[in-house]
């Protein structure tokens, strides 16, 4: 969160030492310097953002985003990328991680001069969190000219290769979008010197991880890698494993676990047998007009609709499996009320910003506190009131008690008289 505080901008802090040496001690020139000489002037002036030593192009444009101390991510993930080293971040949405990794990309642009091949990559799972990340790196990077390209499907290919042709010191884009201009010879990863790979976990959830380690294997076994995510399951782990060789830092950035006021919560302990047949008497009970259901894999969410449409219930899926296309299309119909049931992976559990959601349920139980309180976090929006369910199955009593021991919730334990009437 931006500092308000007026006197920690982080414009103009010098520290005096360096900049007598910065500004005093360099003979008059005949020629004006170079942007690669007024960035190196500018880290020996000292600027500063927190205790991190900046170049003045992006002090200033940190100063201008309301950006005048660093955030935790920030402030523990910047010294071992600027060092060089390889980094695993466990950081959710929202605690600075873009400006972590692109305050260190953008200083390794400015030392390795104003080449036109790719020196940074960026993958990230969804085209809304490529552009997010491209706006960002272009506010902080945009006063030392930095060029940007940003890659993504169900877009038109012929602005994306305008951008790589003119010679893009950065990509950031989506795996298939990536893949299909490396098969095309329109991209050459040959020149990567950084690799950030960001929302981890959702690359995984969407089914893009082996996409992923093909798009590594084609980078030079020399580069920086960083790496992001919410939580680390097992494949991203085996990955860090693979391809990280620099004795990687690590980072961890606990988010806070408090949940909405706003929100009642309520648990079902429902045998797993049983849960379609507890999801129709609670329709009965609540009169669902919207409501987001969440499964942890595809396959449990095309099962779980199917299941639903039978019934003729007015049903849709959304997960990774689809084209963004059909994704937009889908969450569309459901902000607009056409569609009574969403089910949905993980995919929707970030990013999906529904002011009056009033009902969530996890049919399947939460992976942890974070995913708990990630998906709880999609009703009560905007000071409105919303219910989250929880179905707990007969596996899943140790899963439960961890997680309502870590958030500290108070959570109510609802009552089912289940019936099955075959709708």
């Amino acid at each position: 969160m931006p500092d308000t505080d007026p006197t920690r901008r982080s414009r103009g802090r010098r520290a005096p030492a360096a900049s007598a040496a910065g500004r005093t001690d360099a003979a008059p020139s005949a020629t004006p310097p170079s942007e690669l000489e007024l960035a190196a002037l500018a880290a020996a002036a000292g600027y500063r953002f927190g205790e991190i030593e900046v170049p003045a192009t992006i002090a200033r444009a940190l100063d201008r985003m309301g950006f005048q101390t660093p955030t935790e991510v920030q402030a523990r993930a910047i010294p071992p990328l600027r060092e060089g080293k390889d980094l695993i971040g466990q950081a959710a949405t929202g605690t600075g991680k873009t400006a972590a990794f692109a305050l260190p990309l953008l200083q390794g642009l400015g030392e390795r001069g104003r080449g036109s091949a790719p020196v940074g990559l960026v993958l990230a799972p969804t085209r809304e969190l490529a552009l997010q990340i491209s706006k960002e790196i272009a506010r902080i990077g945009g006063h030392a000219g930095v060029r940007l390209a940003t890659i993504y499907g169900g877009a038109p290919m012929s602005k994306q290769l305008v951008e790589l042709k003119r010679g893009a010191q950065i990509v950031v884009g989506t795996p298939g979008r990536i893949l299909d201009h490396l098969s095309r010879g329109t991209l050459s990863l040959r020149t990567v010197k950084y690799f950030i790979l960001d929302e981890a976990d959702r690359m995984l959830d969407m089914g893009f991880i082996v996409d992923v380690e093909t798009i590594l294997a084609r980078c030079p076994r020399d580069r920086q890698t960083a790496l992001f995510s919410a939580t680390m399951p097992y494949a991203i782990l085996r990955i860090c494993d693979r391809f990280m060789k620099r004795n990687p830092a690590q980072v961890t950035v606990r988010p806070d676990l408090r949940t909405v006021e706003t929100v009642r919560q309520l648990v079902y302990f429902v045998a797993e047998q049983d849960k379609v047949a507890a999801l129709v008497e609670l329709n009965e009970r609540y009169g669902f007009d919207r409501l987001l259901v969440f499964r942890h894999t595809q396959i449990g969410v095309d099962r779980l609709a199917a299941t639903l449409k039978r019934r003729g219930k007015n049903v849709a899926a959304l997960h990774g499996g689809l084209s963004q296309r059909e994704r937009d299309r889908t969450l569309a119909a459901f902000r607009a009320g056409q569609i009574q049931f969403l089910i949905a992976t993980n995919v929707a559990s970030r990013g999906l910003d529904i002011t009056d959601l009033p009902y969530v349920l996890s049919f399947d139980i939460p992976e942890d506190a974070d995913t708990y309180v990630h998906r709880i976090g999609r009703t009560g929006r905007a000071g409105r009131e919303g219910t989250a369910i929880t179905f707990v199955g007969e596996w899943d009593l140790d899963a439960w008690e961890s997680i309502r021991s870590e958030v500290g919730a108070n959570v109510e334990e609802g009552e089912l008289q289940l019936y099955d009437a075959g709708r």
